[in-house]
This record gives structure tokens, sequence and C-alpha cells, in this order.
């Protein structure tokens, strides 16, 4: 026996009640669960009293993917106890990328990864086969499994033209999507939201899904609305699912804009009704009521046919810019992220690539302090930033948070996005986990600490089908956390989001030390 943890509480991610312990990891990396006081000998024995002992948590709702190769975005991950990421999502995937516009795919992941974490050579990018081997080659500790995204077909086969894709166009993000399945990705992940995404129908979504179900996979979706319409756009989601005959993810559930508050009610009774139907489905939420995604996209969606080439452009004319200030004003037809957030008031700017003082202030605050219209000063902003940047969307309610974690079918997710050392995340990227286990068994009383802990690594786990991860059961990859319970909390905030959680004594990958006294261990 490689590392044994002796006298420990063990909460193994079934959900089942917690019992004292001891815990071995062999020399291959895999666990043994052993009676109190067995005796085994260890080359390393470590005294478990007054800890436990959990599976390291599954990040149900990730965009690790695109930073994999940057050392502060992959601390944001192990500080908080995740040992497996699910990628890929919103849409959003660094492959497939066949040698198109490299400035235009740069500019589409730059979207909601500022800084992407790009290999040096592109063959890497071309399927997930290579993207998986080049994310083995560079040794990061996290085990990332990738959804394709939908709008980096669409950029690949078309760009980001608003129009129904060819036949050509069509198979050839057909024949890119069943490569990349099977190679072992998990699916197809849109985001109807985001431009090319957006410019998508359901008979061209449809048509990919049937793609999925013949290779076994998954559909995971950021729905086309998640305010006004927000009841819709998830029945919308349902129904492409069971048509096609795929389980379906449901990303980040919520309800935006105070209008909105309630919904998600609906939502989970729509839910429960496809469950008794037999649908598979998974729903994952994060625990704040702030979201975090592009500055850019509360522009109306036409404005990106063109690329952020033609939204910089748009932004340069007056009538333009006058037009897209009335119609962010008011209640429209997209989702508009900063009308339902209050408005500027309620949107604070968290990352941004090139230009960096409107960082960690609310847009009506920057724009009092340069003497500008808060809309202006926001047009300024992606202006000065060659319309990316991150902002922070003060839109829902903590009531609804509660309903959601209620549901038995609810995995807790991080959907982190994370710039670089420097810059202010939203705390989800780092406070996650400790924060909803917390928000679900001490503060709201929704469950008990074992089911907690089960929400965050057997369920995801068992709905991806993901092999030995997600429990404490012999032969299972020894994937493990040693947490001091009374002190595990997250610290990040809006104000200071990254800093680290605390209670996290170790973490172990695969048997391998990985984490230990807040630091990566190399």
């Amino acid at each position: 026996m490689k590392t044994k943890i002796s006298n420990v509480r063990v909460i193994d991610g079934s959900g089942k009640p917690a019992f004292l312990g001891d815990v071995g990891i062999d020399w291959n990396g895999r666990l043994q669960v052993l009676k109190p006081n067995s005796g085994v000998k260890a080359k390393d024995e470590l005294d478990g009293t007054g800890l436990t002992v959990t599976p390291a948590f599954i990040d149900a709702h990730s965009h690790g993917d695109l930073v994999m190769s940057s050392e502060y975005a992959t601390l944001s991950k192990l500080n908080q106890g995740i040992g497996t990421q699910i990628a890929g999502h919103c849409g959003v995937s660094l492959f497939p990328y066949l040698q198109g516009d490299g400035e235009e795919y740069l500019r589409f992941v730059s979207g909601i990864a500022p800084y992407p974490g790009l290999p040096k050579s592109a063959f890497a990018l071309e399927s997930y086969g290579s993207f998986r081997d080049w994310m083995e080659s560079i040794g990061n500790p996290i085990d990332t499994r990738c959804f394709v995204g939908h709008g980096t077909l669409r950029l690949m086969a078309m760009g980001y033209a608003n129009r129904r894709p060819d036949s050509t166009e069509l198979e050839r993000m057909k024949a890119a999507l069943r490569r990349s399945m099977r190679e072992g990705a998990l699916g197809l992940s849109t985001g109807l939201v985001y431009a090319p995404c957006c410019y998508a129908d359901n008979e061209e979504i449809l048509a990919l899904l049937r793609v999925v179900a013949e290779e076994g996979g998954f559909y995971a979706t950021h729905p086309r609305n998640e305010a006004d319409s927000v009841v819709e756009a998830r029945r919308e989601s349902l129904k492409l699912a069971k048509e096609a005959g795929v389980p379906l993810c449901v990303s980040h559930l919520k309800a935006a804009g105070r209008d909105n508050w309630g919904k998600p009610k609906v939502c989970l009774a729509d839910i429960d009704a496809a469950l008794e139907e037999g649908m598979k489905i998974l729903i994952d939420c994060y625990p704040y009521t702030a979201g975090n995604t592009s500055l850019n996209v509360s522009i109306p969606p036409r404005y990106f046919k063109k690329g952020l080439k033609g939204l910089l452009d748009a932004l340069d004319s007056p009538t333009e810019r006058e037009i897209i200030r009335l119609e962010m004003e008011r209640k429209s037809d997209y989702d508009n992220y900063i009308y339902n957030s209050g408005g500027f008031s309620g949107t604070y700017v968290s990352s941004c690539p090139f230009f960096h003082d409107a960082e960690g202030m609310f847009l009506t605050d920057y724009a009092k302090k340069v003497g500008l219209s808060p809309f202006d000063a926001y047009c300024d902003i992606l202006i000065k930033n060659q319309g990316l940047g991150l902002g922070i969307y003060f839109h829902m309610s903590e009531d609804d948070l509660h309903t959601i974690f209620a549901h038995p079918r609810c995995a807790v997710s991080t959907d982190g996005l994370i710039g670089k050392e420097g810059d202010n995340p939203h705390p989800r990227s780092f406070g996650t986990m400790p924060r909803a286990f917390r928000f679900m068994t001490e503060e709201r009383g929704i469950c008990s600490r074992e089911e907690a802990v089960h929400r965050m690594t057997g369920l995801p786990a068992g709905f991806f089908g993901l092999r030995n991860k997600g429990l404490v059961r012999d032969g299972y990859d020894a994937d493990l956390l040693l947490i001091d319970e009374a002190a595990f909390a997250d610290q990040a905030s809006y104000a200071n989001g990254d800093r680290l959680c605390s209670g996290i004594v170790m973490m172990f990958i695969k048997g391998k030390t990985v984490y230990k006294e807040n630091r990566i261990c190399s």
C-alpha cells in the first residue's frame, strides 16, 4: 500500500450515511476501503482523526478546457477540490478548428476566455482526439471531458453567417461532430444566446443531435432565453432532446430578471414530467445570484453576423449606436443581460483583455468616473477591448436557487470563466464547491452533508458514465479530498474573486498528491 489515511470519517459520494474507517491508496492509484484500525501498513500513513474523506469533486459545467495550460486556472479548480471537469459547454470548445480564419477563431473563443490557452500546433485542435492528446501532454492533473461546441462547429463550417447552413456545410458539421465523438467527446453543446449559435434553427440542431444519438452521447444547452421566455426556451430544449432520443444536460438553470423570479418552479415541473416519461436529465447550477459571461452579450444578436468587426463598426457609427441604445433599454426578443440586471447599475466589469480601467467597477460607477452616460461608457469599454471582456450580472433570486438545488437531479457546477492572475473573476470560479456545500446544508437545510457531496461527485459521475469516478469504492481512482469540515468554506467574494478556499487539507488525483497547504503540488 502506498498511502493510508486512518481513523477518518468517510462520505463516499453515494449519498449514504458517513462511516468511520481507513482509506488506502495502492501503487496503481486505486482505492481500497478498509475497516477501522485495519492494521494494513503503507509507505505513507496519515492520521485522519477529526477529518473527512470524500471523492474529489466533479464540476458538471466548466469552461476549463479553454485554459488548460494556465496554472492560475488550475489553481481555481484544485483549491475548491475539483478533480474532474465536464467542459466544452455553451457551444464553445477549442476543437474542431481546421485551419480557417485564425483571427476570427481566436476572437470567438476569447468571448468567454479572455486569454485562451491554445496549443502551439493547430493540429491539436483538429478534433477531440488530437485535443485530448494535447491535454494529456501538458500534465494538467484535472481529468477533463469535453463536449463539442456547436458554435465552434458553425464557425468552422460557415463563419458568422446568419442563415441556415447549406447541405455541404451541415454535412461538414455532422462529420466533425461524429469524428470527435468517436474519439471520446461527450456530445454536443449549444449556447443559443451567443453568435453564431443563435443563428441556428431547430432543424439544424436536431440534425446534429441525431448524430449524437447514433454515437451514444449527450446534449448540453444554454437555451435561447433565460429571462422572459425561459420557460419556453427550456421546453424547446426538452423537446429537441426527446425527439432526438438523447440525454439532456440543463445548463445553469436560472431565471434572470425580477419579473421572472419564480419561473424555475415551472421549468422543474416540466423536467419532472420528462423524467417520468423516461428521459435522462441532469440539471446543473451554481450557488450565486449573479451570472458571468461576455460583456457584449447584451448587444442585439444581428450585429454579430460579420463577427466582432461588424459589432465594432456598429458601435463606431452614431446612427447604429443610437439604435442599439434604444433596443437595449426596453424588453426585446433577445436575452438582454444588462436589462435583466436592472440596467447598468447591476452590471459589474469583471475581466478585460486590453483596457483594464473599468475592471472591478459597476458600469454606472465607471461612467460617473469618466463623465460619460452609462451606455456610452459601456460602448467605450467594448471598443477599447475589441469587443471582448467579461461582465458579472446581478439578476437572480436566492429563493430560486433554493428551489433548483432542492431538486434531486441538480448537480453543482462552477461555470467559471477565468482570465489571468491579477484580474478579478466571479467568485464562482474559485469558491463554488464549498459555497454550494454550505448553502445546501447549513444555510438552507436542503439536504444532508452526504447528499450534498453526492451532488458534487456520484450524481454527475453516474449520469455521464465516468468509470471509476465519483465514489470512495474499492478499485476506483484514488481521486480524494481530505477535508476539515468545520473549516471548509469559500473565501472568494465579488470584490476579491480569487481568494482561496479553506478547509482542504490535502487532495489526491489517481493517488498522487496534487494540492496541499493551499498550494499546487508539482
